[in-house]
């Protein structure tokens, strides 16, 4: 069976342009009926940055979606977030995505509270804490943003749901999970729990090089993608970009499961050329090559990995002091000593390698390098 992804050509976020490449998907690809039903939409929000960085899924991306679900007879569009370290609904405003749902006829949910929603068919857990608005939805719908990744190596429609949990809920779970395999295995269990019907990708300005997903580079994709499959959605897209799918440790681990796909040859793209889409110039994140390890014996083996493993680097000139990578740090090891300190780790040796510091540092003070 086919499992289809829409392409559509998009050069701006001009707002009536945006609304016609994403009334274009949904013809495309027809997500669920929703008439009279409540849909809830899940933007990116990672930290208040101008839409410009691409940090974010862009506001107007959003509002057009809500527009878009509204035409199609939804009785409700609900756009909800729960950022790391910032108010809902507050980060929401600052980047113009709040604005953007409720004039569009949508209304904004403050993830605060949450509800426990059974996995059955998990892998490594059998039930999930989703923001309670989670129970009110008909049918979710991931907003994500093509971003580079340093833990994952790409993120887009899947790992956005992760939103779904509340706040510093999601660095316990680095902690938890601190293998990567373990934390693709989450992440599966997360998007079956969560059950979404549609995604769509804001792919018109992605995110690239070893920054992602906070602070990397914006680059001009110029494309909005959609599919009612959100594995092959994020199959594809990581594709255009240059990625090799199957090395993305959720999408294999997804794939390897037969949950949306059975093989990434059943998916098909309609709309624009994948070629009109596809970008050579996208800075990937690598894994570090695993062949000279196999060489390796024993305790060299043991060392080689240990020296190719990332760990933060604090920089004292760019850091201002705004704590939040000790209070997303999961293994409690990033210290500040005093108002005028900046951030250290206090014991290299429990570094989880999660980087959730990096991801939401505001100021790009935190470099990973091997050495």
């Amino acid at each position: 069976m086919t499992k289809t992804v829409a392409l559509q050509k998009c050069d701006d976020y001009d707002f009536e342009k945006v609304l016609v490449c994403v009334r274009k998907l949904l013809e495309l690809v027809p997500p669920p009926n929703v008439r009279g039903k409540t849909v809830l939409l899940k933007p990116n929000i990672l930290y208040p940055k101008a839409p410009e960085l691409a940090v974010c899924t862009h506001p107007v991306v959003v509002g057009a979606a809500v527009r878009a679900f509204v035409e199609l007879g939804a009785a409700r569009v609900i756009a909800g977030e729960s950022p790391a370290i910032a108010g809902s609904a507050t980060a929401a405003k600052l980047v113009g995505m709040y604005d953007q749902v409720i004039n569009n006829g949508g209304e904004w949910a403050d993830f605060k509270e949450h509800v426990n929603v059974p996995c059955p068919d998990g892998k490594v857990v059998k039930n999930i804490d989703f923001a309670k608005q989670f129970q009110e939805a008909d049918i979710v719908v991931s907003l994500s943003k093509l971003k580079s990744h340093q833990l994952m190596a790409y993120t887009g429609a899947m790992k956005n749901l992760f939103g779904l949990m509340i706040g510093l809920e999601k660095a316990g779970c680095h902690y938890r999970f601190s293998k990567k395999e373990d934390f693709a295995a989450f992440l599966t269990d997360l998007v079956i729990a969560a059950k979404p019907g549609y995604a769509i990708m804001d792919a018109i300005v992605g995110m690239d090089g070893p920054g992602g997903p906070g602070s990397g580079d914006p680059i001009k994709l110029g494309f909005l993608a959609a599919s009612d499959n959100i594995l092959a959605l994020d199959w594809k897209c990581a594709e255009l970009v240059g990625y090799n799918p199957h090395l993305i440790a959720n999408l294999e681990d997804a794939l390897q499961r037969g949950l949306w796909l059975e093989s990434e040859k059943e998916i098909k793209t309609t709309g624009a050329s994948e070629e009109s889409c596809r970008c050579t110039t996208f800075k990937i994140v690598k894994e570090p090559s695993e062949t000279l390890q196999k060489m390796l014996p024993g305790w060299l083996n043991f060392i080689a990995t240990k020296a190719l493993l990332k760990t933060p680097h604090f920089n004292a000139r760019k850091c201002k002091k705004c704590r939040r990578c000790e209070q997303i740090c999961p293994a409690h090891i990033i210290k500040m000593n005093g108002a005028d300190s900046t951030a250290r780790l206090a014991d290299k040796s429990k570094c989880l390698h999660c980087f959730c510091c990096h991801e939401i540092c505001p100021a790009d003070a935190i470099k990973l390098r091997r050495f």
